[in-house]
């Protein structure tokens, strides 16, 4: 693995080719002064070529994302000069180009919208900021301070989680609404998020006080090692449509089955068969949780 140069900040393999793997960090301008460094792989971490876009300034790569669905297109961001910055690929790594804009504070995260490679979200520690035209312009959704990650919510790209200092919030409206799911989380500031499939959606958070802890938003939040999070009989996840929904919607072929809806805080806010869930709920995001079944579900207005 690539260990020449200060290449922490951030690490991927592309999802194309296990032997494309891309790091971003700092390598040496001088002693005192490190610049924003990428090291490409296509041969698994044998050889390495390495990109230095702005070798005349200090700077450093954090973060580093691949659009899914056009997976040529890759972003890093950081900051170079003391200032952030975004560079975009087209070729799968190979050159970069500065973007024409970026947040207004250093980039720690990154992430594409998987329908459109323009649209990116950052996390900053002065809030979560969206790109819709590939960094042309940038957009604070806030959703907090000293933020380290900003996610998308698999299969619901409106509905994003954040992580800072502060813990984790969630907004189901593509970061107009922020609420905040920190129970459980005992006070740690979060550095790290991400997604994990065990028989329903888990969200994984490391925090600064080396504790991991998982949020399972059927049930609400765990630290490692309690037997709450380990799920028997994991039940498959189906559809439910409409979904965002109006009035109401149903689970696909689960309609005459009974199901427990929670909220995205873990509380069970009521039960409903298949055919007709939501009624009477408020705009945001919801889990279902049935004897054969669960589904995720979203709420944009009621009436």
């Amino acid at each position: 693995m690539d260990s020449y140069y200060d290449d922490g900040g951030c690490c991927i393999v592309h999802p194309d080719s296990a032997n494309l793997i891309l790091t971003g960090g700092r390598g040496p301008l001088t002693q005192t002064n490190w610049s924003f460094v990428i090291s490409r792989s296509r041969d698994g971490g044998t050889t390495w070529t390495r990109i230095n876009p702005e070798p005349s300034s200090a700077g450093f790569c954090y973060a580093m994302t691949v659009a899914s669905s056009q997976t040529n297109i890759l972003y890093a961001g950081g900051a170079i000069a003391g200032a952030p910055a975004v560079y975009r690929s087209t070729d799968f790594g190979a050159t970069w180009t500065r973007t024409a804009a970026a947040p207004t504070d250093t980039v720690y995260s990154l992430q594409v919208n998987p329908v459109d490679p323009a649209r990116v979200y950052a996390a900053t520690p002065s809030g979560a900021f969206i790109t819709k035209n590939s960094g042309a312009t940038w957009d604070n959704l806030r959703g907090g301070t000293g933020l380290r990650v900003v996610l998308q919510y698999p299969g619901s790209p409106d509905t994003l989680v954040c992580g800072g200092p502060a813990g984790v919030s969630i907004s189901p409206d593509q970061g107009t609404t922020w609420t905040p799911m920190n129970t459980g989380l005992e006070g740690h500031a979060v550095t790290a998020l991400g997604f994990a499939d065990h028989g329903g959606a888990y969200l994984i958070a490391g925090t600064t006080g080396g504790s991991c802890y998982a949020w399972q938003f059927e049930t609400g939040i765990a630290e490692n090692g309690n037997p709450k999070s380990q799920i028997p009989n994991p039940k498959p996840v189906v559809g439910a449509m409409p979904n965002p929904f109006v009035s109401y919607c149903r689970v696909l072929g689960h309609e005459r089955d009974e199901f427990l809806v929670f909220d995205h805080a873990g509380r069970q806010v009521g039960t409903a068969r298949g055919d007709r869930v939501g009624v009477g709920l408020t705009p945001g995001v919801y889990f279902l949780r049935g004897a054969q079944a669960q589904a995720m579900l979203r709420v944009v207005k009621t009436r």
